[in-house]
């Protein structure tokens, strides 16, 4: 890369990793807060209520990944012209999309919270409530994604940093606000709480992007070929975004109706586990995405493959450091941070932070092959190997009586299967080599695991409490150091970084 480029991506890395540390921080003492407000029943009918919501968008996540495509790649060529009418009609795109999903919601949705969903007779008018806030809020994520991808697209990530910081520190008001409520009466306002909160930030992202990008302006497009490229796009992207959400909200359905609102608790403390070690990563991640969208518009495919291995080798180190102690540790840190960990929570923990550890490796991937907008072929075989895992988990679950954790080893399994997929299609999208990315990915990071892995968790069976095992975290984080920077780094990489704290001394 230049080093323009790499200047760019460090300090863009440097941001989002500020803005990382303090959200996760901020969002896992929310989470005890939650938690511990609102009980273990009313914490379950709140994950589970808001993940009809985000079923019910699932065209959204798809236009949201063709948005930031289609803008990235206009960006890459320096067609302005082409990027305004975009930006224009991914906005009108978004706002029937948002429309759609209220119809829906008030139609399917609203029947299958009557019907089918499992909770107390008592508690219907505030889950109505609860579902009500959560429709309006999943309308005002949907209308707010074309700026998103704008200022990713642009890079301006002190900007997005920012506006995700004021986020998390509005939604630990409304957690603490639940204080004046109250007990057993609760859910109702944290409901309504959620919503401002989600109000006054989805309304931040479009006020800057209209003081940042004057030279993007909505207006109504006549280009249908630009509707239509972009539709096919989201369309296909659908397929495989519906398994996104079979797998993770679609499996909370199935745990709810096997286990009731008590197994929804403990997923969703996982849930939040997960979500806070993937936005670790996921800073990174978002620094680089753009640059590999570019290149590829650039045709530049060579340092698109380039940025590609790399993204998913440090992508799974980063990741490491994090999951490694938890995995470990599951039972002392859930006890630290919530005092009361529902039953079920530490499986659920471990097993999806396995499968959180294989998506790093192949989330720069997906960026590589929808850059080069051919994803008809991709999104059909990956969306279909993960779509079985619905059905799969549901039959064993409900049919053979089987532990509610096989539903996310069902779920692992189908991860790793759709990855050795991805690894294949990847190889015809853009010519990325099997045995390169098994040399310079797989082989690295199963290294660096079992060199990892094998001795701490010799430490880790010599704790006994808290104390130890905090201690046992500490040493644990010092051996990841030291394997990933003399293994799992490549010399060119341990050269820059090297550089960089240099330059900062």
């Amino acid at each position: 890369m230049s080093q323009d480029s790499n200047s760019r991506l460090a300090k863009n890395t440097i941001v989002l990793y500020f803005r990382m540390a303090f959200q996760m921080a901020v969002f896992l003492y929310t989470s005890r807060v939650v938690v511990r407000m609102l009980g273990i029943q009313d914490y379950g009918i709140y994950d589970v209520v808001a993940g009809i919501v985000v079923m019910l968008s699932l065209l959204n996540n798809s236009l949201t990944t063709c948005t930031l495509r289609f803008i990235t790649v206009a960006l890459g060529k320096g067609e302005h012209a082409y990027l305004n009418d975009v930006y224009s009609v991914s906005i009108s795109i978004h706002v029937l999309m948002a429309l759609f999903v209220l119809l829906l919601g008030e139609t399917v949705g609203l029947w299958y919270v009557l019907t089918q969903l499992v909770f107390p007779p008592e508690m219907l008018w505030p889950v109505i409530v609860c579902y009500q806030c959560s429709l309006a809020m999943g309308m005002l994520l949907i209308v707010s994604m074309p700026y998103n991808a704008t200022i990713i697209a642009y890079e301006h990530m002190t900007a997005f940093a920012g506006i995700t910081i004021m986020d998390v520190i509005l939604k630990l008001g409304a957690a603490s606000a639940l204080c004046l409520f109250a007990e057993g009466r609760r859910l109702v306002p944290y409901a309504l709480l959620m919503l401002c909160a989600n109000a006054i930030t989805r309304i931040s992202y479009s006020v800057y992007c209209r003081r940042a990008f004057p030279q993007l302006r909505f207006r109504f497009c006549r280009d249908r070929s630009i509707v239509r490229e972009m539709l096919s796009f989201a369309g296909w992207s659908t397929f495989g975004n519906a398994s996104v959400a079979c797998n993770t909200q679609g499996l909370n359905l199935v745990l709810n109706n096997v286990g009731g609102p008590a197994v929804n608790a403990a997923r969703g403390v996982a849930f939040q586990v997960q979500m806070a070690v993937t936005q670790f990563v996921a800073s990174f991640q978002m620094a680089i995405n753009p640059q590999i969208t570019k290149t590829y518009a650039q045709d530049d495919v060579h340092k698109t493959r380039q940025l590609v291995l790399r993204s998913s080798r440090l992508s799974y180190m980063m990741i490491l450091l994090i999951t490694i102690p938890l995995l470990l540790a599951a039972p002392w840190v859930l006890k630290l941070w919530l005092g009361i960990v529902p039953d079920h929570a530490e499986s659920f923990m471990r097993l999806m932070l396995l499968v959180s550890m294989v998506d790093a490796i192949a989330n720069p991937m997906m960026v590589a092959a929808a850059a080069t907008g051919r994803i008809r072929k991709y999104h059909t075989c990956i969306g279909t190997i993960l779509l079985l895992t619905l059905p799969i988990a549901f039959v064993c679950v409900k049919y053979f009586a089987m532990p509610v954790e096989t539903v996310f080893v069902v779920l692992l399994v189908m991860t790793i299967l759709a990855q050795c997929a991805r690894m294949v299609l990847c190889k015809e999208l853009f010519g990325l080599a099997i045995m390169d990315f098994c040399r310079q990915v797989l082989l690295r990071v199963l290294l660096v695991s079992v060199l990892s892995f094998g001795p701490l968790l010799l430490l880790f069976r010599h704790v006994t409490d808290m104390w130890t095992a905090i201690g046992a975290c500490v040493l644990s984080e010092l051996w990841l150091v030291a394997v990933i920077v003399t293994i799992g780094m490549q010399h060119d990489e341990r050269i820059f970084v090297l550089k960089k704290l240099k330059i900062r001394k």
